[in-house]
């Protein structure tokens, strides 16, 4: 289809003459060219605990060895967003990168980008998740955990293996793991 696109703009390059038949093509060309959109997930929950409990579990960045099949972390530069990194070491013998981009104590809020994509892992890319506690009703607390991302290949025909819904179905199983890896923590479970 892009091929008969630039053949339609250069017949209208050689009628209309150079600047006009380009300037008719640019359109079409950024329309096919689109690729994927970003795409958003958002789940909740409520943790049995005080709001405090929970930021105090989450806010710290460098011990997240609650998380889902993490055995160890690697942690540098602090709680300092856009410094803060953590290296997340996996049972299955992986590594998940991570930096911190919000850090935000007076509304519990935790930002936090995955730097790297493996699709094998997670197939999605640029994942990039903010995590903010709220308090709940009897002294609870609630958790919403947003992700934004891209599904895990560019392009405007993706394998089915990393298309839309499978990328959403994933990072919807991700955050559901994560937040009850979190209410295990802190209830102690």
């Amino acid at each position: 289809m892009l091929k008969a696109l630039v053949k339609i703009a250069l017949t209208r390059r050689r009628f209309l003459g150079g600047a006009a038949g380009l300037a008719a093509f640019l359109p079409i060309a950024a329309f096919a060219a689109h690729g994927a959109s970003p795409l958003k997930v958002v789940e909740t929950a409520i943790v049995n605990a005080p709001p405090d409990k929970v930021w105090a579990v989450i806010s710290d960045f460098a011990h997240a060895g609650w998380l889902p099949g993490v055995v160890g972390v690697e942690a540098s530069g602090g709680d300092v967003p856009d410094q803060a990194r953590r290296r997340l070491i996996m049972a299955d013998g992986g590594v998940i990168d991570e930096l911190l981009t919000k850090r935000d104590a007076e509304r519990m809020m935790l930002g936090v980008h995955r730097e790297g994509d493996d699709v094998k892992r997670l197939p999605a890319t640029n994942y990039t998740a903010l995590i903010t506690v709220r308090p709940a009703e009897n002294g609870k607390a609630q958790v919403e955990w947003k992700a934004r991302f891209y599904r895990g290949h560019p392009t405007n025909d993706p394998p089915p293996e990393l298309n839309d819904e499978v990328a959403i179905a994933a990072v919807t199983a991700l955050e559901r793991a994560c937040l009850a890896a979190l209410r295990a923590k802190v209830e102690g479970r």
